[in-house]
């Protein structure tokens, strides 16, 4: 398998002062002369100094570092352009908020060859603020990007998928299966990995191709992460709606509140009784994931139930008068 060539795609918005330091990171990857890259960064609109960025990054790499602009709002949109614009028959995706490893590029084209596939997904450690000692509770480091799945290389499953944060496919995958879904507000890597197995294609996680996911201090805060796990429930339960049959969607909807009534609430009691502040807000979470998946869950019931009762409604309108 050839993977001489790999495009480096970056999309990002509106944060300038991490989009510098996540460049810089890429100027100068292990590539051993096996292989080339180039770094394209997407600038999805910004209405700060991202160009300024961007061309002084430009002037500041060894590697080939250049920028396009894509006005359309959205990551999708922003990730499509990027496999428009890309020279390289290979795709990293990159998020502008992270620090890469000198050998992440490297490891990915190894295991790309080790594995003989054509999609491969990368280790994300978190990158916490100096002189932060938090013991974070381990749905706490999920909900901010955390992705450890194993100690070995694993094929990625229908429960573990890749995020577009540290993934890299072959170009020629989205001639067969696609871009990536523009209609999204976020899922839009989990939708193109789920078509990319519906087409029989195997991915592979390879925890040595490392990047470090910036986590400031204001992302560190309660109310941030329980935002995060609340637009996650609702998500999921859009995506359970869309993809099963009323019944199933309506039957996992009830045994998530029942879970979260006799687990996560005792849970976080239990946590509250012991001290135990980081347990808390992790059960916190999951409670906050379980709201946005019940509320988002009895919209799409009470939906349901007024269609099926429209027609029966009809019916009866229409009978005649005795």
């Amino acid at each position: 398998m050839n993977v001489a060539n790999i495009t480096i795609v970056v999309c990002t918005y509106n944060r300038s002062s991490m989009l510098r330091d996540a460049l810089r990171s890429l100027y100068d990857l292990r590539t051993a002369g096996e292989f080339s890259y180039e770094i394209l960064v997407v600038d999805n609109n910004s209405p700060d100094d991202t160009p300024a960025v961007i061309e002084e990054c430009r002037r500041e790499s060894r590697a080939t570092l250049r920028g396009v602009r894509e006005t359309k709002p959205g990551v999708a949109a922003a990730r499509n352009r990027g496999v428009r614009e890309a020279h390289g028959e290979w795709i990293a995706f990159f998020d502008d908020d992270q620090i890469a490893d000198a050998d992440w590029l490297y490891e990915l084209r190894r295991g790309v060859l080790e594995k003989d596939c054509r999609i491969v997904g990368g280790a994300v450690h978190l990158l916490l603020p100096e002189h932060c000692e938090r013991n974070l509770d381990p749905f706490c480091r999920m909900l901010l990007g955390e992705s450890k799945l194993a100690d070995e290389p694993i094929p990625y499953n229908h429960k573990l998928n890749p995020g577009a944060g540290n993934l890299m496919v072959e170009k020629s995958i989205f001639d067969e299966v696609g871009l990536f879904n523009e209609a999204l507000r976020r899922g839009e890597d989990t939708d193109l990995y789920r078509r990319t197995r519906a087409a029989g294609l195997v991915a592979w996680y390879l925890p040595a191709a490392i990047i470090h996911h910036m986590t400031p201090n204001e992302r560190l805060e309660d109310s941030y992460v329980l935002k995060l796990s609340r637009n996650m429930g609702e998500l999921l339960a859009i995506h359970e709606w869309n993809t099963r049959s009323t019944i199933v969607a309506a039957a996992t909807w009830v045994a998530k509140a029942g879970r979260a009534a006799g687990i996560y609430w005792p849970q976080k009691l239990l946590a509250s009784v012991l001290g135990r502040s980081e347990a808390e807000l992790g059960a916190r979470c999951k409670l906050s994931l379980s709201t946005g998946h019940f509320l988002q869950g009895w919209s799409r019931l009470t939906q349901s139930l007024a269609a099926f009762r429209q027609p029966r409604k009809a019916a009866l309108a229409s009978r005649p008068l005795a």
